[in-house]
């Protein structure tokens, strides 16, 4: 099966310039580059919407699972913009190591104007998520990984930067480490992003462990009340201090 009739979400993975109508016993999507309409309606849950305007994972072609394994097909295809060519060969990793470096590969642009809510903004002195992938920072942390994927996949289905820096905002967004203070660059962000400009997070962004968390590697919704797949060396601390989600790490296990 070909990425272009791979599903994220409901939605194909057609590439921009394209039209697309998928339809199924569980989902109806008509795909444009200027409008995305999405409506799902789930016989079993009776459910319509999920908490961060992402459908659930799945449809009647392909699951998320085999969704985001097509990523890797991406590899090494195509021409790079001069913003890709920065990012590290993802040849040199494995798994969903590999994938976050194809995805941040392959939307450069999209990336660099996004925020990663590891910690890294304090850790590396990250500014934005890009930044995670010029280095080998996203190696070994699934936030990464994760916020790159879902940015690949939304940005081929024709999702707006807006669109999807607010997907990502509302998901990520309540676990970042260091909302006691936040750092000059997550400043930065949040007065100019595109979906809610402004001096600080939305309602929906303030920091919750309790908020589940939708896995764009499997499609799930998952209660992580730590940091998943974040190394103690990697992110979730400043100053040589843990934050609180790290300490809740340690806890939880």
């Amino acid at each position: 099966m070909t990425a272009a009739t791979m599903l994220f979400s409901g939605v194909s993975l057609a590439g921009c310039g394209e039209t697309k109508t998928t339809s199924s016993k569980t989902a109806t999507t008509t795909e444009t580059t200027s409008t995305t309409t999405t409506t799902k309606t789930s016989t079993e849950t009776g459910t319509t919407s999920s908490t961060i305007d992402v459908a659930s994972a799945s449809s009647g072609d392909a699951t998320e699972t085999e969704s985001t394994k097509a990523l890797e097909t991406v590899s090494g295809s195509g021409k790079l913009s001069a913003l890709g060519e920065k990012v590290l060969d993802p040849g040199k990793y494995i798994g969903k190591a590999k994938m976050g470096y194809i995805a941040a590969q392959r939307v450069p642009e999209v990336c660099e104007k996004i925020f990663c809510y590891c910690g890294c903004d304090y850790t590396d002195e990250h500014a934005s998520l890009l930044d995670c992938f010029t280095s080998d920072h996203g190696v070994d942390c699934i936030y990464c990984q994760g916020e790159a994927v879902m940015a690949y996949k939304m940005s081929r289905k024709g999702s707006s930067a807006a669109d999807i820096q607010k997907a990502i905002d509302l998901n990520w967004g309540p676990k970042y480490p260091f909302f006691e203070q936040p750092s000059p660059a997550i400043k930065k962000y949040w007065k100019t992003r595109l979906w809610a400009p402004g001096v600080g997070p939305t309602a929906a962004e303030k920091h919750n462990d309790e908020t589940p968390l939708y896995d764009p590697f499997t499609g799930s919704m998952e209660k992580n009340v730590a940091p998943m797949g974040k190394s103690e060396d990697c992110c979730g601390k400043k100053d040589g201090k843990e934050s609180n989600a790290a300490k809740a790490s340690k806890v939880s296990k």
